[in-house]
Formats: C-alpha cells, structure tokens, sequence
C-alpha cells in the first residue's frame, strides 16, 4: 500500500483555502484536478509503496516521536516545477515546529529520506496544461492568506489509494493518529 505522514489544518483553514481556489477554478486557466477540500493536507514524509508487515513496523516507530502541540501558519502561494512549467499550485505552510518535527520522523527513517529538501506547502492542485499562464500565475499573485493559523496537535500515518479513474485522483484513509503533547 502507498503510505505517507501527514498534518491536516483545521476545518477553519481548509474552507478558507479551499474557497479562495474555488474562485480560481471558475476563472478556467488550466486544465487538471483541485484537491477536494478534506483532502487538503501537508505530507510530512512520503514513505511509498511499502507491505503490511512494514506498516506495522512503521506504526511502532511513529510512537517514539515526542513532539508538542506548535502552532502553523498558512503563507504564500507558489508552484513547483517553476512559473515557465507549472505542474503543482500549493499554498506554504510556516512553522519552525513544522521543520523540527519532519526532521525527527526523518531521523527515524533514514532509509526512506530523500535528497529532496522539505518544502512544508499544501498541494491545492494537479495541472495537466495551463491555458493562460500569464493571467494564472497573476491570479495565484493575488491570493493572500493574512493571519491564518492553525494548531497542529496531532499528524497521522495515512494510506493513499489511487482510483481508477485519473481525474478522481486518490482516497486518503487514516491507519494511525499520533497526538502530540
């Protein structure tokens, strides 16, 4: 099964995320998927395809994390490749706390780190083809979170089933949930 550990925001921040989206969704600048709103969440480590008998494993090891309650806030809006090929929109996330945590689940884990450094962000949306860059990245420009926090009191080893239809994307089910202190 495909696994990963994530943080999900608050009900609060995710519609205010979502919402100001859903307005960018109208305007019809690209062609791809929007996250649905409970899906919305902040992968810690993608840990991938691994068997039961690991999830298992895992489980354990996630215990050993002793972290405390941190509050996040929600920052810019960006995109990965980059503004000539965009393939992601996803809102930052910004925390001290955030890197702290990732970096002791990483610890745990050192055979499934990666080169890759963490970029804390909430992916929005999955573009296929982009049908007016310029006026799309103008209107990513203007979204502004101002004040948006949330307090991050738990995260959670979830299983991402790919759907058979492209354009449905994943389902997301919770195996375990880890509170911090």
């Amino acid at each position: 099964m495909r696994v990963f550990i994530s943080i999900e925001p608050s009900e609060h921040v995710k519609s205010r995320i979502f919402h100001e989206f859903e307005n960018l969704q109208k305007r019809n600048l690209f062609k791809g998927r929007f996250v649905k709103k409970d899906d919305l969440h902040l992968t810690l480590k993608f840990l991938g395809e691994i068997s039961e008998e690991k999830v298992n494993e895992i489980k354990e090891k996630l215990k050993e994390v002793k972290f405390e309650k941190f509050e996040c806030e929600v920052g810019k809006v960006g995109v990965f490749n980059n503004e000539k090929f965009i393939k992601v929109i996803w809102v930052e996330l910004k925390s001290d706390k955030l890197l702290e945590l990732e970096k002791k689940i990483s610890e745990i884990f050192p055979e499934l780190s990666f080169d890759k450094k963490f970029v804390p962000h909430i992916t929005v949306a999955r573009v296929v083809s982009v049908n007016n860059k310029e006026e799309l990245i103008k209107a990513i420009k203007k979204i502004h979170f101002k004040n948006l926090k949330f307090e991050v009191n738990e995260f959670f080893l979830m299983k991402s089933e790919l759907m058979k239809k492209k354009i449905e994307g994943s389902r997301y089910k919770i195996i375990e949930r880890y509170k911090l202190e």
